[in-house]
């Protein structure tokens, strides 16, 4: 064989291994990994029974994924003369912020129906997820009258897919800061009520404790000073300008009274003009000259009070100068 013809020969017995070659070159990862082929799970389903009632939870995805909402499905499946009633899922999720629910339309099959429920939830970062127990209410239309039921689903727990360092979900939950939501108006409202009673009622406390403070110091002073307190509180009032002249003779005749009472413990304010004069008249403590006098001022007094007599300004003094005059000179003769 010439060399021509040899050489020739070797080419085209290298023609299959080159081409086995380069298939093979097409064929793998410039990095030498094998291709990733992902496939994607199907929702998680746990499924409960009691009875002819059947209630399944699906939930999809079957892990928590914080880029995305998870959707749970309840169905529940029972003879078509049975109503079974379902709680809200308000307050039974852990984890979660309920972001609606829908019904489907009821789906009859033989003496069965069928009934669906679906809620949107976003998972919360951190935590457990889960929906905790629910009270499943069953009443029997079979039954006359109808039987009325209820039992307990089981916690459905919701498992977290391990982070990743591609993982959408840990640079959400590195990257989340806290947020401040405007509190509704019916909230503003409520806290706004409370607190406008919460000063009305400290402005009432303070208002009492300013009253029993003011009786305690009336009732640590001598007779005297308590009866001069009382009337300039009277006078200050203006009841003589406000044209209630009948109520400032029936204060002005009470403080006299209650002085004799607490000077001579006599129960002045209890008795009458009559009853008081008559007590006082074989009192050793009042002298016909006071007697007389608390007589003349008391029947005056009685007038306004009781025989819508309009006394003159020039009464009024006399009155008035005629009760002070009294305290005063008492309190002097005890004193001596």
């Amino acid at each position: 064989m010439s060399l021509h013809g040899l050489i020739r020969r070797l080419l085209w017995s290298a023609v299959p291994i080159l081409c086995i070659s380069a298939v093979a070159l097409v064929g793998c990862r410039r990095d030498g990994e094998a291709p990733v082929v992902q496939v994607q799970a199907g929702p998680l389903v746990e499924t409960m029974a009691q009875g002819e009632v059947d209630v399944t939870f699906s939930i999809d995805p079957p892990t928590i994924r914080y880029e995305r909402d998870t959707l749970l499905t309840i169905t529940l499946v029972m003879p078509a003369q049975v109503r079974v009633g379902l709680p809200s899922l308000e307050g039974r999720l852990e984890g979660f912020i309920l972001n609606g629910t829908f019904e489907d339309p009821p789906v009859s099959e033989g003496d069965r129906v069928t009934h669906r429920l679906h809620a949107r939830l976003t998972p919360l970062p951190g935590g457990e997820h889960r929906l905790a127990p629910m009270a499943i209410q069953v009443s029997d239309g079979r039954d006359t009258p109808p039987g009325k039921s209820w039992f307990p689903t089981r916690p459905v727990v919701f498992k977290e897919t391990p982070p990743m360092a591609d993982d959408p979900g840990t640079e959400i939950r590195d990257a989340m800061d806290p947020v401040w939501v405007r509190p509704p108006f019916r909230e503003v409202a409520g806290y706004a009520v409370l607190l406008l009673l919460g000063i009305g009622l400290a402005f009432l406390l303070w208002k009492l404790a300013g009253r029993v403070h003011r009786q305690v110091k009336l009732m640590r002073m001598s007779p005297h000073d308590r009866a001069l307190k009382e009337l300039a509180i009277l006078l200050a009032k203006d009841l003589v300008g406000k044209h209630k002249v009948k109520e400032f003779y029936l204060q002005l005749t009470m403080i006299v009274r209650r002085y004799i009472e607490r000077a001579h413990k006599v129960r002045a304010p209890e008795q009458t003009t009559e009853e008081f004069l008559a007590a006082v008249s074989d009192d050793a403590q009042f002298s016909g000259v006071v007697i007389d006098r608390l007589k003349a001022f008391l029947q005056a007094a009685d007038l306004v009070k009781f025989a819508a007599y309009d006394p003159s300004t020039r009464d009024i003094e006399r009155a008035t100068t005629t009760a002070r005059t009294y305290v005063e000179e008492d309190a002097a003769e005890m004193e001596a």
